[in-house]
């Protein structure tokens, strides 16, 4: 994106489509990604300050809100943080309106949430070298992204629907994605950063789409495909990796 305004447009008309054009049609494996990838990042978390770089639609930030004493929530769209005021009844958060390139602050934060940001930015690690600057001595950066290994882009590959397994899709353009991350372009933009990777994990081995999975499969059949997740986690639909500074 060429400018901050039209960035800034865009994720106004991002928050506006989310459930209507993105998440319709799979809305129970929608929240079942979301559970499923916080309960495996919960496992790395640094009590008891956390800032959240992203909160869409906020069901992350319902779960952060249990688990830390405080909590700053920045994000680029007025539309996503206000159904977030709506959604998160407590004392102990913070939102802030800003782009993260634009954010700034003197605060130390034990734990930093990056759930699927990185892909969307023009400069991702950029962002992840200033968050060196958020995080507290001991901190822990936890962070997600679409897998470009992903089983069912691989799929696709051999069908002739994507040209290749990180092209994007018409789903990752209607998200803005700029990239689509394979494992290891995502622990080298860790690593250029000044992190460490600490533990590299995945959520769910997806060998279809998200609409045909919900509108096919039975709940034992899913929850069987997220178990086998944890055993191939270069294969999932999403991967996360925990750093730490160097």
């Amino acid at each position: 994106m060429n400018s901050r305004n039209s960035t800034q447009e865009f994720l106004e008309q991002s928050a506006a489509d989310y459930h209507d054009k993105i998440v319709e049609g799979w809305q129970n494996l929608y929240q079942k990604k979301r559970e499923y990838l916080y309960q495996g990042l919960k496992k790395h978390q640094v009590r008891d300050r956390a800032l959240e770089l992203g909160s869409a639609d906020g069901i992350m930030t319902q779960k952060l809100c249990h688990d830390f004493k405080d909590i700053t929530v920045v994000d680029g769209s007025a539309a996503f943080l206000q159904q977030v005021r709506e959604k998160v009844k407590a004392d102990n958060i913070h939102l802030v309106h800003s782009l993260f390139e634009d954010y700034s602050t003197e605060e130390k934060f034990n734990t930093i949430f990056m759930t699927h940001i990185l892909e969307h930015l023009d400069d991702p690690v950029a962002v992840l070298r200033r968050s060196q600057e958020w995080l507290a001595i001991g901190g822990r950066l936890l962070i997600a992204v679409p897998n470009a290994n992903s089983l069912h882009r691989l799929v696709g590959v051999k069908m002739g629907m994507l040209p290749h397994k990180d092209a994007l899709n018409e789903q990752d353009r209607l998200l803005g994605h700029q990239r689509v991350y394979t494992p290891d372009l995502l622990k080298q933009h860790v690593r250029e950063a000044g992190f460490k990777v600490v533990h590299f994990g995945g959520v769910m081995v997806k060998p279809i789409s998200n609409r045909q999975i919900e509108q096919q499969w039975s709940d034992e059949l899913i929850d069987a495909y997220f178990a086998l997740g944890e055993d191939m986690p270069e294969l999932c639909s999403e991967i996360y990796v925990v750093a730490e500074k160097q």
